[in-house]
This record gives structure tokens, C-alpha cells and sequence, in this order.
């Protein structure tokens, strides 16, 4: 059995998932062939750390992600803040290690493409973090598109609501600072579904956007970062689209929801319904309801034996477990990270197209997206 020693920097609320992810890689039906080791946390916040440690068997805690580096690690999973996502990353490649990266991929899309590069050059497993590509009802979404069952695609629509910026008593979190967080809602939670657009439609060469900044100081310091945007989207291959996200948008928990319409059909999804896909067949008026948990489940054999009644539904944790396995399988040299999960090129193509989106909501003109090639 193969030794594969982990080294996590990132002791909050997504460092929480990832080591909960790596702790069950072991108990899923199709565990990989490979002991993972979870060596050792780095943050700052020794309590964060410590609480890490305690609840999922990690070895140790450090305070400097250099000394993750240091350690004998095979696998550096970096689930900082965005301002950590270049260096660390960088020097993890430079010193031989797979890496697994949070979204957005960096601070800009000058740092995404330096971190693509460094993948590149040193030839290393690498994965970015987008867990909605293993969320059943996406995945099982995808397949219906590229196999023409709702003709061609004519328009992609997505929104990303939630009220928590609205909250009394709101705490200045590092989402909030420029400095650390690069940008507001285009970067973080419009990363997910800019994503999302070139998972299922393709890719995007053109943009037009405006955001705002509706809640200007929290916590008595001055908010630098947006709150809300809306984005046109033009393809490459012909659709248009449109994605919209806001912390600002009261009675919005988490609202994360998609439309993609072709001229035989369209689906939508909610993330309230991770296992449930609604489908328009056609020109008849309605959707009928599709439950993914049957023989088209994309991780039906994933977690236990399907049974007569076919597999069961799958929680939002649990699309953690099976996006950490893809890549922990890419480690071990079973599966290619594309295209299934994100690649640093995505993660940087993302970057790109969130920072195009900014540009154009700075001079409220349309920006052409301009990728940038190795």
C-alpha cells in the first residue's frame, strides 16, 4: 500500500472540509490504494490550528506554511485565504509536491497564470477547487448537453445569492479586505459559477458587467471589495449568458442556481437539490423533476452498493469526499485531473474572465476576454 503524506495550509472554515474530505477517503467503497497520512496544519491562528489537529488526527500545527514545505510531504492542499494562493502553491511545485488549491485560483490573473505556469513547468498533479463539478445533478447536467439531448445551447443563466453582508453585528472578515482577498463577489462566489459556464456551455470571449458595493463599512472599516454584480456573457461557439451573485440579497441563505436552454430543452438546478435535475422536453410547457439517483447517477457505485432501489441522494460534504478523491486517484496515476475536475489552466482561464468582468464594469464598456498562453 502506497504512503501519501499530506500537508494542509489553512486551519478555517474550507481547511475544515478538506481535512473532513482526506479523512474519508479511506471509508468510501472504492477507497484509493494509498494510507493517507495527514502530517501537519499551518496557520496562524493557533487555536484554529489546534482545533484542526484535535478533531480529524492531524499530527501537528505549525504557525508558517514554510515549514509545511519542509516537512516530508507528498500532497499540499492550500485552503488559506486568496492571498496565499500563489506563493505557497508556487514553491509546493518548485519542490515536487501535488497541489490542491482553493478557489479563486489567486489574487489576479496576473498571479493565476504564474501559478499555471509553475504546474507546468514542473509537471506536477495540480487541481483547483471547484466542487460543483461533483455535484450530481451538474454532473449528470453536462452529460445531457454534450450528448444533444437539449439540442444547441442558446443561453446559460446563473445567480448566486446571499443575505449575510445584510446581517447586524457583521464581522470585518478577510473577505471584506482588498488586501487580502483580491476582490468581492466576482472572485469569490462568481469564481463558482464562471466555472460553472465553461463546465457546461464552453468557453467565454466576451463580457460586459457592473457591481456594487452596497454595504460601504462593517464593523467600523471601510469596505474596498464588491458586494453584488451582474454580467452579461457572450461564448465562444455562439450563446449568450448571463450570471449574477450578491451577499447583499435578503431572504437568500444560499441560492445558487442555473439554467441552461438549448432548442430541444433546457435544465435548471438548485443547489437546495444537489441529486435532482428539472428538464424541459422540447416545446411543451413545464419541467418534470429527474431524481439523479439512479443508473445515471455519475457516483452511484461511490459510496455503498445501489441496491434494488437504485444509489441514494448525496449531501453538499459528501461532493468534498469526491472531489478530494479525483485528485488523490490523479496523485496515485489512475485518472487525469481534466476534464472532469478544474486544472490550474481553468483556475487561471476563471481568473481571467473575473478580472475582464471588472474591467468592464470600471470603463462600462464590453471587454473581450484575452487569455494569456504558456
Amino acid at each position: 500500500m502506497k504512503e501519501l503524506n499530506v500537508g494542509i495550509l489553512g486551519a478555517g472554515f474550507i481547511g475544515t472540509f478538506h481535512s473532513y474530505a482526506l479523512r474519508l477517503q479511506q471509508l468510501i467503497k472504492e477507497a484509493p490504494k494509498a494510507n493517507l497520512n495527514l502530517r501537519i496544519v499551518a496557520d496562524r491562528d493557533q487555536k484554529a490550528r489546534d482545533t484542526l489537529v484535535k478533531r480529524f488526527g492531524w499530527e501537528k500545527g505549525v504557525d508558517d506554511w514554510r515549514a509545511v514545505l519542509d516537512a516530508n510531504i507528498d500532497i499540499f492542499v492550500n485552503a488559506g485565504p486568496n492571498v496565499l494562493h500563489a506563493e505557497p502553491s508556487i514553491a509546493a511545485l518548485k519542490a515536487g509536491k501535488a497541489v490542491f488549491c482553493e478557489k479563486p485560483l489567486a489574487m489576479d490573473a496576473a498571479e493565476a497564470f504564474e501559478m499555471w505556469k509553475a504546474a507546468a513547468d514542473a509537471k506536477a498533479v495540480h487541481q483547483a477547487a471547484f466542487v460543483y463539478r461533483f455535484v450530481p445533478a451538474l454532473r449528470y447536467a453536462r452529460e445531457l448537453i454534450q450528448s444533444g439531448a437539449i439540442g444547441e445551447v442558446t443561453h446559460f443563466r446563473s445567480e448566486y445569492l446571499m443575505s449575510n453582508y445584510l446581517q447586524p453585528g457583521l464581522d470585518f472578515s478577510w473577505r471584506l479586505d482588498k488586501k487580502i482577498a483580491g476582490t468581492g463577489t466576482f472572485g469569490d462566489l462568481g469564481a463558482h459559477h464562471i466555472d460553472l459556464a465553461r463546465f457546461l456551455v464552453g468557453e467565454i470571449s466576451e463580457v460586459a458587467a457592473i457591481g456594487r458595493t452596497v454595504v460601504p463599512q462593517v464593523a467600523g472599516k471601510k469596505v474596498e471589495v464588491d458586494d453584488a454584480f451582474v454580467s452579461i456573457l457572450q461564448f465562444e461557439s455562439g450563446p449568450i449568458g448571463v450570471i449574477q451573485a450578491s451577499r447583499v440579497a435578503a431572504g437568500h441563505g444560499h441560492t445558487s442556481a442555473i439554467q441552461v436552454d438549448g432548442t430541444k430543452g433546457s435544465l435548471r438546478y438548485d443547489v437546495a437539490r444537489l441529486n435532482e435535475i428539472e428538464i424541459a422536453d422540447g416545446l411543451a410547457s413545464g419541467f418534470r423533476a429527474v431524481q439523479v439517483i439512479k443508473e445515471e447517477h455519475p457516483f452511484s457505485d461511490f459510496w455503498w452498493e445501489a441496491g434494488v432501489q437504485g444509489s441514494h441522494p448525496i449531501g453538499w460534504v459528501e461532493c468534498f469526499v469526491q472531489q478530494m478523491n479525483h485528485f488523490v486517484e490523479a496523485v496515485l496515476g489512475n485518472r487525469q485531473v481534466s476534464p472532469l475536475a478544474a486544472t490550474f489552466e481553468d483556475g487561471y482561464r476563471a481568473v481571467e474572465i473575473a478580472d475582464s468582468m471588472i474591467r468592464s464594469w470600471q470603463s462600462a464598456r464590453r471587454e473581450p476576454i484575452k487569455f494569456r498562453s504558456l
